[in-house]
């Protein structure tokens, strides 16, 4: 454990933690920060991370192992806290934190409240400048598609002019094709604009039938008042916002607004599904990916996306239902409080509708996963996490970016091949594999075949990348890891060839099939990876394609031989004859059903010769 190695400068600084409310960053040698968390009591939450009998992951021991400096930043409350520990999570994007995928910020709509006459636009930026913001989104697609079915219902202005109402203004296209009523040119009233805006704010709040009942009295209003192009305006807007209202499901009769959020994980990524409930209806639903979840407790993701997607939100609900419960809940409920300005509840729904309703989000989260990682988008996104994680499980000096990994294959002793695969910065470095046909009298002996191989390959390495003699270059490049295909027997023959070849410092390992365990030199026992693990999927893909490519050649050469064997020994049939057979008919196989008339046809073979092969086929079948 890192407890007994702490460095005296690390020792002192946990000594001297306060215990008061905060955030805290922990960094490597190089000051890189590799975790952000925050904690009621800063002292005793960073001090529980290095007790000799606490209980880590892997994942929080390869951190603990890193840890060189912690710092502390104080802060007055439990929302102040958290949303310092999300902007410095996304300021620094930890390794280990949990961490909403934020290529680019999530956009927003926005109904732009601090202006005289508002529009409704589309924005990555939260300002407090009185705007009234509704999302995140996770398709920019999808609220662009919003924002145009409301410049279509409702008549916003979309220009840019801030001096409306005090001067004058030529109406512009969107007044003649009646998506605005002009009030730059003061042909609509300030009254009648904000009145328009109430009405933008009651749909997107999913207020719906209250907007529609009150849409529906103005309307025959205006026809009673013989306003009929204004009572048609209305009626078409009801019939847009009733569209709405026929796509939304009701969830529960009562009027509440809440939150759904539920999670799939897999393959080192995890995604969060939120449905949005206001007024009892689902108004949408969105799915987030997150990062940097391998290894964590799906309570913990959990946990980390509520607190990352509400700490900014313009419009957190009164109600969060979640999935399952998470640490330090009735904490983080406080937090939500704190931002929102008001109460916040977190509910675990148990039974009933609302259960019921949950195992939706579920699978809506599992559909939206499986999407994704029908993509093949996931194996770039972990490439960092496996080989990080994977040097932490070595204990290896650096990172492997180059992984050689050998295997041997061979049936009954005969034709006994050799395979290396190059594995770069996680993925296939094809062009530099190489094929090793094996040599002497140890046919069936797996681990001297190992050792002839990597003898063969390790004599061109020297110590400067230099190939010696000029010869194969590419087999100069030192590799970070050497990988072989078996138990101890595979690892004892890797090491006795580093010692012989002055290599001993060449990290290796070897990775057993049937436990999928890996054995280093110095340790007894096997390092025994989590089976979600990305760096034991890394490992397995590397020596499932030395296996592959092994058994590749070895049924080449196989098929080859066999060829070679039943046509040599026919008298007359020379290596020219035997091309010429093999390029008109594909295979022995087919040489041999062929009809004798077929054979005799072939130039070079005469009828009698046809009849000769024929025969001696025949025969060996």
């Amino acid at each position: 454990m890192r407890t007994e190695t702490t460095s005296t400068a690390l020792t002192e600084q946990l000594e001297n933690l306060p215990a008061e409310p905060g955030v805290y960053q922990m960094l490597d040698a190089e000051g890189q920060v590799l975790y952000v968390g925050k904690a009621r009591d800063l002292r005793a939450r960073v001090r529980s991370y290095f007790q000799p009998g606490r209980q880590h992951s892997i994942r929080l021991d390869a951190l603990v192992e890193r840890v060189a400096a912690v710092k502390t930043i104080i802060v007055k409350s439990e929302s102040e806290a958290l949303l310092l520990e999300c902007n410095l999570i996304k300021q620094h994007k930890p390794p280990f934190n949990v961490r909403l995928k934020d290529d680019k910020k999530y956009p927003y709509l926005k109904v732009t409240l601090g202006e005289p006459f508002p529009r409704v636009i589309f924005t990555r930026k939260l300002i407090r400048d009185g705007g009234r913001y509704f999302g995140p989104f996770s398709n920019a697609g999808g609220l662009r598609d919003v924002i145009d079915l409301i410049r279509r219902s409702f008549p916003l202005r979309t220009c840019t002019y801030s001096d409306i109402g005090v001067t004058y203004h030529r109406p512009c296209l969107q007044y003649h094709i009646k998506r605005c009523q002009a009030p730059c040119a003061f042909l609509q009233s300030k009254e009648e604009y904000d009145a328009t805006v109430r009405d933008v704010l009651l749909f997107l709040e999913g207020r719906h039938r209250v907007l529609v009942d009150r849409l529906t009295r103005e309307m025959r209003f205006a026809a009673d008042q013989m306003a009929y192009e204004h009572a048609a305006r209305l009626r078409d807007r009801i019939r847009e916002v009733e569209k709405v209202m026929a796509r939304q499901e009701v969830v529960w009769k009562s009027q509440i607004d809440m939150d759904l959020i539920a999670a799939a994980h897999g393959q080192g990524i995890s995604c969060l599904e939120v449905f949005f409930v206001r007024g009892g209806k689902l108004l949408g639903q969105e799915h987030f990916l997150v990062e940097g979840t391998e290894g964590q407790a799906p309570g913990d993701v959990l946990a980390a996306f509520v607190e990352q997607f509400y700490a900014a939100s313009p419009a957190i609900p009164k109600e969060i239902m979640l999935e399952m419960r998470i640490p330090q809940m009735e904490e983080l409920e406080r937090a939500l409080s704190g931002v929102r300005g008001n109460r916040v509840r977190i509910l675990v729904p148990e039974r009933g509708q609302r259960a019921e309703y949950m195992r939706k989000v579920q699978r809506n989260a599992q559909q939206h996963l499986a999407e994704h990682l029908a993509k093949g988008e996931v194996a770039h996104e972990r490439t960092g996490a496996a080989l990080e994680e994977l040097a932490a499980a070595l204990d290896l000096p650096a990172l492997p970016t180059r992984i050689e990994c050998y295997d041997v294959s061979h049936v009954a002793g005969t034709n006994v091949v050799g395979s290396m695969v190059v594995f770069e910065n996680g993925r296939p470095a094809k062009a530099e594999y190489r094929r090793f046909k094996m040599q002497g009298d140890e046919r069936n002996d797996d681990v001297a075949n190992m050792k002839q191989m990597l003898r063969r390959r390790l004599r061109y390495l020297t110590d400067d990348g230099a190939a010696a003699g000029g010869r194969e270059k590419k087999f100069a490049r030192r590799p970070s890891l050497l990988l072989v295909d078996g138990g101890k027997p595979q690892l004892s023959a890797a090491r006795e060839v580093l010692d012989e070849m002055g290599l001993a410092a060449l990290p290796v390992a070897a990775l057993a099939k049937q436990f999928e365990e890996l054995y280093t030199p110095d340790e007894d026992l096997p390092v025994v990876l989590p089976r979600n693990s990305p760096a034991l999927h890394l490992v397995q893909a590397v020596r499932d394609e030395a296996h592959r490519f092994a058994v590749t050649y070895h049924r080449g050469l196989r098929s080859r031989s066999l060829v070679g064997s039943a046509l040599d020994v026919i008298p007359g049939v020379g290596p020219a004859r035997r091309r010429a057979l093999l390029r008109a008919f594909g295979s022995v196989s087919a040489i041999r059903q062929a009809p004798l008339e077929q054979l005799a046809a072939i130039p070079g073979i005469t009828r009698k010769l046809a009849a000769t092969i024929k025969e001696a086929l025949h025969d060996g079948s």
